[in-house]
C-alpha cells in the first residue's frame, strides 16, 4: 500500500486548492494525506465509499464532508456512475493566521449525520462551497475573488461556530515538518521493524517529545499510528488479494499471525478471517496472488 503525501499546489490567488472531478477519469482516488483541511461537496453520482484512517464512512449525492490536517484517506466508487464532485484542501498557514484557533480544531463535518444534528450550518456551508464552485467555474476576476473569498471565509466561521470539538490541549509548540517527515517515513516503512523508540533515535528527538508531536497533529501516539498503518494494509490485503492470513500479517509489518489476529479483532470487531468473509465480496479479488 503507498500512501502519498500530497503536496498542495494553491489556486492562483486563493488560500486553497480548488479541486473538480474529471468525469474522464476514475473517482477512486489511492491512499493519501496533507497538511490542510479538506472539505468535499458531492453533487450528484451514486455512493462513495470514503475511508479515512481505516474506517468507511458512504457518503451520498447531496453530502459534504471534512477531511481532518493529516488523516490518511481513500476514495472508491462505481465506475459507471455520473460523478460530479469537487471541494478545496485549504492552506493551513492561511487557517491559522487568520483564524489562530483552529490550530486545536477537530473537524466534524460528516455528511447526513451532521445534517441531522445541525440542519441549518449544514445547509449554509453547502451553499458556500456550490457558489464558490460557480464562481470558480467561471472566469476569475478582481471581483468574482472577494466573492469567492467572502464565502470561503464564511464557510470557516461556520466550521468554527457549529462543527468543531477541540482537541486536547497541550503545552508543547506544533511542530508540523518533524510529523510531517516522520509520517513519510511510517508510511514508506511500516513492514519493517518499526518503533517509535526507533523513529526518535533517526530524527534525533526524545520519544516523549515524538510522542507529543503525535498527540497535538494527530491525536495518537507514534506507535498507534504505526499499527494504524499496518493495519489498513492489512485490510486492504485481505479484502483485494487471497493471500493467506499469515502472509499479510508479514507483509503489513506485524512480528506474528497471533499478534495480528488480537490487533486487527481490536480495531474491527472480529478476526481477520472473519473480516475477509464478510466484506471481500465487495472488493475485486487478485486471484494471481495466491
Amino acid at each position: 500500500m503507498t500512501i502519498q503525501h500530497e503536496n498542495v499546489q494553491l489556486t492562483p490567488r486563493l488560500p486553497f486548492k480548488y479541486y473538480k472531478h474529471d468525469p474522464l477519469t476514475s473517482i477512486n482516488v489511492s491512499p493519501h494525506w496533507h497538511q490542510g483541511i479538506e472539505l468535499n461537496c458531492l453533487m450528484s453520482g451514486a455512493t462513495l465509499k470514503f475511508v479515512t484512517n481505516g474506517v468507511t464512512n458512504e457518503y451520498h449525492p447531496g453530502d459534504v464532508w471534512a477531511v481532518n490536517r493529516r488523516v490518511i484517506h481513500s476514495v472508491t466508487g462505481p465506475s459507471k456512475a455520473n460523478w460530479s464532485e469537487f471541494g478545496f484542501i485549504i492552506d493551513d498557514n492561511i487557517l491559522q493566521s487568520q483564524f489562530p484557533a483552529s490550530t486545536n480544531w477537530q473537524i466534524t463535518l460528516q455528511g447526513s449525520r451532521s445534517s441531522q444534528t445541525n440542519r441549518a450550518s449544514y445547509g449554509a456551508i453547502r451553499e458556500h462551497l456550490i457558489a464558490i464552485h460557480d464562481l470558480i467555474s467561471s472566469q476569475v476576476t478582481d471581483l468574482s475573488r472577494m466573492s469567492i473569498l467572502g464565502h470561503f471565509f464564511m464557510i470557516l466561521a461556520i466550521l468554527g461556530e457549529s462543527f468543531t470539538v477541540p482537541m486536547i490541549a497541550q503545552d508543547v509548540n506544533p511542530n508540523p515538518p518533524l510529523i510531517d517527515t516522520v509520517m513519510n517515513a511510517i508510511n514508506r516503512d511500516y513492514a519493517q521493524q518499526l518503533t517509535g523508540t526507533m523513529l526518535a533515535e533517526q530524527f534525533h528527538v526524545s520519544l516523549t517529545t515524538l510522542n507529543q508531536q503525535f498527540n497535538i497533529n494527530l491525536q495518537m501516539s507514534v506507535n498507534r499510528y504505526i499499527r494504524l498503518v499496518r493495519l489498513m494494509n492489512s485490510r486492504r490485503l485481505l479484502l483485494e488479494t487471497n493471500k493467506t492470513v499469515d502472509y499479510i500479517a508479514a507483509e503489513s509489518g506485524f512480528t506474528n499471525g497471533k499478534t495480528f489476529n488480537r490487533n486487527f479483532k481490536s480495531w474491527k470487531g472480529m478476526t481477520p478471517t472473519e473480516y475477509r468473509q464478510a466484506y471481500a465480496r465487495y472488493h475485486k479479488n487478485d486471484t494471481s496472488c495466491l
